[in-house]
């Protein structure tokens, strides 16, 4: 009786061991689960902000560019992250953009998701929206991210709202279950209770009601229990070392469901290519960093943007950019040492933590920095590519006194160095502040000067050399300034290509100038072109586009390149410039003797002119190292068979010494100042008289 006590005592025990052990096993993998599918909503989330470049793509929207903003934002999300559906929507609902499954303009399966985000808008919500969107057809993870800026232009209700949508299927389920070592995970619409399947509810956005996650659960305590019970009746001396046993295992087990959590945990935090901390715990690093901040101690916040990422990402490919990322990472983890915090925000910017001890030891960690980004990269699939980075700095206390304030001024300095040029650090200073934005006001009215039309241009006359009788004209461009008047290119052009409106500005101007200039006929007409445009290699698109347009003759067209442009162009750039060399659109290469070009360098370009720049003419006469510059391009350049055109002439004395050396043409005051379209037509139309044997008022003149 005693003995049969104990062994019911004993099953008792084992029974409610078995059952709690359920129990915790079930409420461990419910944590674990809802930890694995809020980390594949911040992997969504991270997609969404590093595949949406927000300024684009509203600049697109404007424009009604939905093909590039297709492939720019629907397609990267479709085939880079297996997300199968991307909408884009004004601030009531409507659609203004849609892909599914990498098909644009297709709604087949919004109408499940639309009241999700119905909902939300009209609940006003401002900030990111995540969660499971389900019915009785389909499911799917949503993340649907408001837009930070407004765009103009566009007759939508706004903000605009970018979604993003990852279908919940088989595949998506053992995904999200495998963290927690979870079976037969399935996501039910209306909730069920009971069975041989564990659940936890979760919210469903569509209607307000809730979803329920089903899976097989592990039952550790039932297995243990049905293969213990007939040792425990038979063997009841025997029951306190399988009792030992079973124990044993069920903290293996707890263990291991805790190291599962605390991995999932460690996932969410981090960035999913480079393994650095991501924005939000980065954040949380560096409000501790602070916290334990103390007196006498320098706390410096470092913005790294790579230079030039974009043209790399593009024309080496995603792969190539990827392997960029992860070595800069390295690099950067590597050269700021321990005790660092290093994050990635998305893209190409990343941010760091670094703690000084003394006066230079920011300039130190800044210069490590820099060498250790210096050897290039060796990729994957073979070659290597050059990295370098601008790096903008502010510190705690001597810049800010919080965490925000610091991120805003090291962006600031970030900023200012990225405007200086590649390679360059900048320690936030206080005017950095006041130029940022008196820049992005100048960006921001040179767009709407761009929509309104008021670039103009003017034509200044290009002259042979012997008989000053006019050639061409080179159309340069005014900006007439509602309040400052007009303003000279040097005014607004480093801004324009540092805010990406070059390509726009130059489209414009070469447009405008290729409808005016049919005024001008019988010759030739110069416009400038940016570096940017080359770089990108996207000249000969733009220049073919703006011919076919207006229907001008290719032949009077010469496309104006500076020294530097040309000989840092790749081979997207030489190929585009031997393309529109084919179509007979003539070259000059601006500014000669500027740089570090020669004339034996630039044969390996389809170059048709060499226009001498100004301060050497300026120097003739005056100065014999100028002169003799002057005189040996001009023959040089002849026997190559390139025209050469002087700038910046202003005396009789500098045509006199222009002509003793053979230059072909030449351009300045001494002739004419820029004009306006209609005197540069007058001044033509004179010559075209004299040159037909009459006066500009049609009298016969006498023989």
């Amino acid at each position: 009786m005693a003995l049969a006590l104990l062994v019911v005592g004993l099953v008792t025990v084992f029974v409610v061991a078995g059952l709690r052990q359920d129990d915790k096993a079930r409420t461990r993998e419910r944590a674990a689960l809802l930890t694995s599918l809020r980390a594949r909503e911040t992997v969504m989330e991270q997609a969404l902000v590093a595949t949406n470049d927000e300024r684009e793509a509203l600049r697109q929207l404007a424009l009604g560019d939905m093909t590039s903003l297709h492939r720019r934002f629907g397609v990267k999300l479709n085939d880079g992250f297996g997300f199968e559906f991307v909408y884009i929507s004004d601030a009531k609902g409507r659609i203004i953009y849609s892909s599914e499954r990498g098909e644009q303009n297709q709604l087949r399966a919004y109408s499940w998701i639309r009241p999700a985000i119905e909902r939300a808008l009209a609940d006003g919500q401002k900030a990111a929206l995540s969660g499971v969107v389900a019915t009785e057809d389909a499911a799917g993870l949503m993340v649907a991210r408001p837009f930070e800026e407004k765009v103009e232009g566009l007759d939508v209700a706004q903000p605009l709202v970018a979604i993003t949508v990852d279908v919940i299927d088989p595949e998506f389920l053992r995904m999200v279950g495998a963290p927690a070592s979870l079976e037969e995970v399935e996501l039910i619409h209306r909730p069920q209770h009971g069975g041989r399947h564990a659940g936890v509810f979760i919210p469903n956005l569509y209607d307000g009601s809730e979803a329920e996650l089903v899976w097989r659960g592990a039952h550790p305590g039932s297995r243990m229990l049905w293969g213990l019970m007939p040792a425990a009746v038979v063997l009841a001396s025997l029951l306190a070392v399988l009792f030992l046993v079973l124990m044993v295992r069920a903290r293996r087990m707890a263990s291991d469901l805790v190291a599962s959590e605390a991995k999932a945990r460690e996932l969410a935090a981090r960035d999913y290519l480079t393994g650095l901390l991501n924005r939000g715990a980065f954040i949380e690093a560096l409000d501790a960093a602070i916290a334990r901040h103390r007196d006498g101690e320098t706390l410096a916040l470092l913005f790294v943007d790579l230079d030039d990422f974009k043209a790399i990402n593009d024309g080496a490919g995603h792969v190539a950019g990827d392997d960029l990322l992860r070595a800069f990472a390295r690099r950067t983890e590597e050269a700021l040492g321990e005790g660092s915090v290093v994050a990635r925000f998305g893209g190409d910017e990343f941010v760091a933590v670094v703690h000084c001890r003394g006066e230079g030891d920011l300039d130190r960690t800044v210069e490590r920095l820099f060498a250790a980004l210096a050897p290039p990269v060796p990729l994957e699939r073979g070659g290597e590519l050059s990295l370098s980075a601008c790096v903008g700095a502010a510190r705690l206390p001597q810049d800010a006194a919080t965490g925000a304030e610091l991120m805003r001024l090291a962006d600031v300095a970030l900023y200012q160095a990225k405007a200086d040029g590649t390679g360059l650090y900048r320690l936030f200073e206080p005017g950095f502040d006041a130029a940022r934005v008196e820049r992005r006001r100048i960006e921001l009215e040179l767009a709407a000067a761009l929509d309104k039309g008021e670039i103009t241009l003017v034509y200044q006359p290009q002259v042979d050399v012997e008989s000053e009788r006019i050639v061409g004209f080179e159309a340069l461009a005014r900006w007439d300034h509602p309040t400052q008047g007009r303003l000279l290119p040097g005014a607004f052009l480093a801004v324009a290509e540092a805010s990406r409106l070059m390509g726009r500005f130059d489209a414009y101007v070469l447009r405008m100038a290729l409808l005016e200039a049919r005024a001008l006929p019988g010759v030739t007409l110069s416009v400038n072109m940016s570096a940017l445009n080359l770089r990108q290699g996207a000249i000969y698109d733009m220049v073919a586009a703006a011919l076919a347009e207006t229907g001008f003759d290719p032949a009077l067209l010469e496309i104006e390149i500076t020294e530097s442009a040309i000989l840092d162009a790749e081979s997207e750039g030489q190929e585009a410039l031997q393309k529109l060399r084919d179509m007979g659109v003539r070259l000059a290469l601006d500014d000669f003797g500027t740089g570090h070009a020669s004339l034996v360098h630039v044969r390996r370009f389809p170059i048709t002119k060499i226009k001498i720049d100004k301060s050497f003419i300026f120097n003739m006469g005056v100065d014999r190292d100028a002169s003799a510059i002057v005189e040996y391009v001009v023959r040089l350049g002849r026997s190559l068979g390139i025209t050469l055109t002087a700038e910046g002439v202003e005396t009789r004395e500098q045509l006199r010494f222009l002509r003793a050396f053979g230059a072909q043409q030449a351009q300045g005051y001494l002739f004419a100042p820029p004009l306006p379209l209609v005197a540069a037509v007058a001044m033509l139309e004179r010559q075209n008289a004299a040159d037909a044997g009459a006066t500009p008022d049609g009298a016969t003149a006498s023989r």
